[in-house]
């Protein structure tokens, strides 16, 4: 057996520890000795995905919300492109204001005064007669009378004033049991020169009955004073400067009524300037004694022929567009066209009934659609109804649609929230 020997046997070397030494706080106390011991139990929360489900959730309800509100507001743009054609004219058309013929016109007369101050250039004696305006009466039976030129109408201080061209006064009429006497407006001049004749408004009598039961029965009213008598010398202008003064009181005339035959024109109605007429009064030279200054004045009339739109734009379709279908129509460019009235200065303006019109250039019809009526149609309807419900109205070529928000799939139920927009070409 061999010799153990006790140095062979050494015993497993342990690592040195050396103890750390104490952390030391602010204080100088050491942080086992300072440090609360409850630090021990406080946990610290994991790094989990809990906030970013809180925040998902969060944008998910308010996605939610603005859908939700948004169904509230939902609005529709409507832009229509209704049929449309063009078409050139040069034709000549019968027109008549009895309404015999298609083509139908109406006429506007109005009349304007317009005057002038001159510088006078001499003395001229004057002798003029007053006149004014009355209404004559006629409260005897049924039947019209007439009165023959000259006839006197007399006041009750036995002024005399005569009318210069015979007129009828209708017979009386009975309206809901009630008796109107029939009545006529007429000028009437004084029997002489002076001032004497301007007098105020009064009631006359017509002394040629004077022994018949028509008398008491015809009278008259003034409507006017009685103005204008004189006798004595005024001032007055040379014939050059007269006419000077009628030619610019005619321009100032023609201006001024033809801009007050447009300003009363009725909106669904066109007036073109060559149809028109004027006419115009002699010129008045009216001067006061002692004064170097004459006013000269001249009164002037307009007869102007209207055409409803409406009817004149669906003549035009009649007569230029082939297999026309008899659609409602418009015209927006029918006041480009050239406008002329056939032998004009042969016609009777004062007594029209038919007369011959031209037209020429281009106008664009368009075919009409009851937009009221769409509206209502397309209330609460999906979008998928537009197309079908377009369909019923002839007068749309074609049309395009928007909704808003664009998830929205129906139209709204309230007509402020449809907009129509209509597109010409």
């Amino acid at each position: 057996m061999p010799k153990l020997i006790i140095d062979d046997i050494l015993a497993p070397k342990r690592p040195r520890r050396f103890p750390a030494p104490p952390l030391r706080n602010e204080r100088g106390g050491s942080r086992h000795e300072r440090e609360p011991r409850f630090r021990e139990n406080i946990k610290i929360p994991s790094s989990g995905k809990r906030p970013y489900k809180i925040f998902l959730i969060a944008g998910l309800a308010f996605i939610f919300l603005l859908f939700s509100l948004s169904i509230f507001f939902v609005g529709a743009t409507v832009t229509i492109y209704p049929k449309q054609k063009t078409v050139s004219l040069n034709k000549t058309l019968l027109a008549s204001k009895s309404g015999s013929t298609p083509l139908r016109f109406e006429t506007i007369e109005m009349s304007s005064t317009e005057r002038v101050e001159s510088q006078a250039t001499g003395l001229k004696e004057i002798k003029k007669k007053a006149q004014g305006t009355i209404i004559v009466y006629n409260s005897y039976n049924s039947k019209a009378q007439k009165l023959i030129k000259n006839t006197r109408f007399e006041t009750n201080d036995g002024k005399i004033y005569r009318i210069d061209g015979s007129i009828v006064v209708p017979g009386i009429t009975v309206s809901n049991g009630k008796t109107i006497p029939g009545s006529v407006e007429t000028i009437v001049y004084a029997d002489e020169p002076g001032e004497e004749y301007n007098i105020g408004r009064t009631d006359f009598t017509i002394p040629g009955f004077k022994g018949d039961p028509k008398y008491q029965k015809f009278y008259a009213r003034s409507k006017t004073d009685m103005q204008g008598g004189m006798i004595g010398s005024i001032y007055s202008v040379s014939d050059e400067d007269a006419e000077s003064a009628k030619a610019l009181l005619k321009k100032r005339l023609n201006e001024t009524l033809l801009k007050d035959a447009r300003k009363n024109t009725p909106p669904e109605f066109i007036l073109y300037n060559n149809g028109t007429f004027f006419d115009f009064d002699d010129i008045k030279t009216v001067g006061k004694e002692g004064e170097k200054k004459v006013t000269i004045e001249e009164t002037g009339k307009i007869y102007a022929l209207i055409f409803n739109r409406e009817a004149l734009a669906k003549y035009i379709a009649q007569t230029s567009i082939q297999n026309f279908d008899g659609s409602a129509v418009t015209s927006p460019t029918l006041d480009g066209l050239t406008f002329g009235i056939k032998d004009k200065e042969l016609i009777d303006y004062q007594n029209i009934s038919n007369i011959s019109v031209t037209f020429s250039g281009t106008t664009t019809i368009v075919w009409s659609f009851d937009q009221k009526a769409l509206l209502g149609d397309l209330l609460g309807k999906t979008k998928k109804s537009f197309q079908p419900i377009l369909a019923k109205y002839l007068g749309i070529d074609k049309a395009e649609l928007v909704i808003t928000p664009f998830w929205a799939h129906s139209f709204p139920d309230k007509p402020e929230r449809i907009t129509f927009k209509t597109v010409v070409k």
